[in-house]
């Protein structure tokens, strides 16, 4: 989609708004810092540091409720590319900063144009009925979001199964919600690529939620939250990947805390191995603390323990391959100081080490984010 296309499409969804819907939008800005580059080697090299402001992420998000059983919304996302490669087939292939990779015409994206690219994130009609409510369209999965406002810092970095790619954050498919007296639950049955893609065999994916307590525990000064969900796509007739994760949350006298642990089992989804499964896990711990003092100043913290392999494999040729050091860990700490209302400058560090250092070094980044809210 070319930019006039795009500039026309935007402007002809607002002006196509109605006079009560409601739009927003939601900017990550930040400047970061690292100490060196990693070389062809996987290695530091000393005195290759960089720093640079960064636009990282922008949302901008219509709704509206034209009947009291019904509402919908649009969100535009904006992300910022990290490389483009043109490819022989006459597409161009972008990296964007979620690690994933999007195709698009040659023609359409000249080179002066490629720092960002727009994606439709949520584009879905919510219909409320006495037994429930029905959500249709492009909508947000429901595998992470708890655990995302346990944290509530989205500005810093994405929900750890975002990170891992255990789950899109967003999708396309039909999903029902409900309440069943102290539990709220969730299912959805989606495309299973994510709303950045466009789905490409006839297998769906299937994911579940349900916890009790809060929702959105970064919005209450005092609550609770535990829960599970669990997800299964299959990939052809005789494989597939499931997702099972647990979390809980608590908030109370300025802290607020959460973990999750969650599991990966994808059947043959390893070319280099001879097993049928591999399995990956995440450990995470967070939390904010709201300092006792007349400014506006929180301390914060996320600890993000996986193992991209949980046990030993052996090569194509039967050779045994110790995967019990290839863990990563990344430690983000820092301040976060609200001036005024619907802005956020958050100084901290983000420390990402590795088990194996013989496969890549551990690397430091300094940076102080931002979060504009409009």
């Amino acid at each position: 989609m070319n930019k006039r296309v795009l500039l026309g499409f935007l402007l002809g969804t607002l002006a196509g708004t109605s006079l009560a819907a409601e739009i927003s939008s939601l900017i990550f800005y930040d400047y970061t810092h690292t100490a060196a580059m990693y070389g062809s080697n996987n290695k530091l090299v000393k005195g290759t540091g960089v720093g640079g402001f960064n636009l990282v992420r922008g949302y901008v998000t219509i709704t509206d409720k034209p009947a009291d059983n019904l509402s919908y919304k649009i969100q535009f996302d904006a992300g910022m590319l990290k490389s483009y490669a043109l490819e022989s087939t006459g597409l161009v292939g972008f990296v964007d900063t979620d690690g994933d990779t999007v195709n698009v015409n040659a023609y359409s994206l000249p080179s002066t144009d490629a720092g960002f690219f727009v994606y439709v994130k949520n584009a879905c009609v919510d219909l409320k009925t006495s037994y429930g409510k029905w959500t249709i369209g492009v909508q947000n999965l429901n595998m992470f979001g708890v655990q995302e406002a346990n944290f509530g810092n989205r500005f810093l970095a994405r929900p750890l199964m975002d990170v891992h790619k255990f789950s899109s954050s967003a999708d396309l498919g039909i999903g029902y919600s409900n309440e069943f007296g102290l539990f709220k639950g969730s299912l959805l049955v989606t495309n299973g690529g994510g709303y950045k893609v466009t789905e490409v065999d006839k297998y769906k994916k299937i994911s579940a939620q349900l916890f009790a307590g809060e929702s959105a525990l970064n919005k209450k000064d005092s609550g609770w939250n535990a829960g599970l969900v669990y997800s299964m796509e299959p990939v052809n007739a005789d494989d597939g990947k499931t997702v099972l994760g647990l979390f809980g949350g608590w908030a109370g006298m300025g802290l607020r805390a959460g973990f999750e642990f969650d599991t990966r089992t994808a059947t043959e989804s390893d070319p280099n191995t001879t097993i049928e499964d591999v399995t990956d896990q995440i450990f995470g711990f967070y939390g904010n603390y709201k300092l006792p003092i007349s400014m506006p100043l929180e301390v914060f913290g996320q600890l993000d323990l996986y193992d991209p392999n949980t046990d030993d494999v052996a090569d194509r040729a039967g050779t045994a391959e110790d995967e019990s050091k290839n863990n990563e860990t990344a430690f983000i700490l820092g301040l976060k100081w609200s001036p005024v209302k619907g802005m956020v400058v958050a100084p901290n560090m983000a420390i990402t080490s590795y088990e194996d250092s013989n496969n890549k070094e551990d690397n430091t980044l300094y940076r102080v984010n931002f979060e504009f809210k409009i």
